[in-house]
């Protein structure tokens, strides 16, 4: 048993080092996953206010017409 003992510890040894550099390797790919996602959701986020930007802006556009339509109709008097 003591002959095998160096092989058994190098083994062991050999084993840490593969799941150190397992480890490792996993949380480097982890972490590009977590910033390309950040990027994928800033996007996102930029994509949703300019949206919601040109929405308001119709939406004002509309009211205005609206309203201008609604006080020329007011003027108009029949008669």
């Amino acid at each position: 048993m003591a002959t095998t003992a160096w092989i058994e510890k190098r083994l062991e040894a050999r084993q840490q080092a593969a799941r150190a550099r397992l480890h490792r390797r996993q949380r480097s790919t982890n972490a590009k996953k977590m910033a390309w996602t950040r990027d994928i959701a800033r996007v996102v986020l930029v994509a949703s206010v300019l949206t919601l930007g040109v929405l308001a802006v119709e939406i004002g556009r509309k009211a205005v017409t609206v309203l201008n339509h609604a006080s020329a109709v007011a003027t108009v008097s029949i008669g």
